[in-house]
């Protein structure tokens, strides 16, 4: 049932994509937004410890809760029902138009030589945490590449393995919440709200960012992938994201991320001395073509995932 609801939810993604101004999108930011209200920024310093605690559990558990009570509901009368509350569940919350689009628009714009309507493209799809202005062409598509790995994993592929969790709908809305209020609550200011917030997704993200850097290690550049892994996660101060980001970028063969600094003479003689490896820069500097094997890459691991869960799929049917 599983893969099926994926590859519907799939299919039915591409002809009628979900963006940022779905009405699933909307009353998810609105309901985040009422209980940090709630919660949160009682007093001057924010919310206290356990509001902050209290308030993802309310955010995160009771629409999990009430969507894991339907699923059981649909499948204990008629599984039909329950099936086609998979595909509906899966199609809301999980897809690659969610992230696709902002990078389509800044790879058309490199592609056509358009730097400034590429700084654009990304400005918007980054925010107003980034000023584009001054970007070169390499900067444009190092950021791009960037937002793109990390959407892929928080939107496909960490999304898949709660999918496929004995929760199943439910581990999907649970995942999404919590990645939704990380990344919302922290622009409210309410330090204990957004740091509850953050530490409840990194349990949850903790297996699924891994796995997905072990899934572009297998279909990419598996020695550069395992060595950025294993190397340069320090470039990224969000330590899920730098597993994610250091193994993709290891995986296309390119360096993403701030470089990192040379050591001088005195710390390499101690290093050689100490036996510690010299770390190094993997890969290229990225380029156009760089953005269409990321591309490459992700579906690669997309039907790789497919596979898998089809093959379990006939193994549970002929079981």
């Amino acid at each position: 049932m599983t893969f099926f609801s994926i590859l519907f939810a799939l299919i039915a993604e591409q002809y009628r994509p979900v963006t940022s101004s779905h009405w699933i999108v909307r009353m998810s930011t609105r309901w985040l937004n009422w209980v940090a209200g709630e919660f949160g920024a009682k007093t001057e310093e924010g919310a206290s410890p356990i509001g902050a605690r209290m308030a993802c559990l309310v955010a995160f558990i009771l629409p999990t809760f009430l969507v894991f009570l339907v699923y059981v509901l649909c499948m204990l009368t008629y599984p039909i029902l329950g099936f086609l509350w998979n595909v509906v569940i899966a199609y809301l919350f999980f897809g690659f138009r969610q992230f696709s689009h902002s990078f389509t628009l800044v790879h058309e714009a490199i592609e056509a030589h358009d730097l400034p309507a590429a700084r654009a493209a990304l400005a918007e799809w980054y925010g107003p945490d980034l000023d584009a202005t001054n970007l070169t062409e390499t900067q444009v598509i190092s950021l791009a590449l960037e937002r793109a790995i990390i959407g892929s994993h928080r939107h496909v592929f960490g999304v898949l393995f709660w999918f496929m969790m004995p929760m199943g709908p439910a581990g999907v809305v649970l995942y999404r919440l919590a990645d939704i209020a990380a990344q919302r609550w922290s622009e409210r200011g309410d330090f204990n709200l957004s740091e509850a917030a953050r530490h409840f997704f990194y349990v949850l993200d903790w297996i699924p960012s891994r796995i997905t850097a072990m899934g572009f290690a297998i279909v990419g550049n598996f020695e550069g992938a395992v060595y950025a892994w294993r190397y340069l996660t320090q470039k990224w101060a969000d330590s899920l994201s730098a597993v994610i980001l250091a193994a993709g970028g290891g995986a296309l063969g390119v360096r993403l991320g701030e470089p990192l600094s040379e050591p001088d003479s005195d710390e390499a003689l101690r290093m050689a001395e100490a036996g510690e490896p010299l770390i190094y820069e993997v890969g290229l500097e990225p380029t156009e073509r760089t953005m269409r094997s990321a591309v490459g890459l992700v579906w690669r691991l997309v039907i790789v995932w497919m596979a898998l869960l089809l093959m379990l799929t006939i193994a549970l049917w002929l079981g």
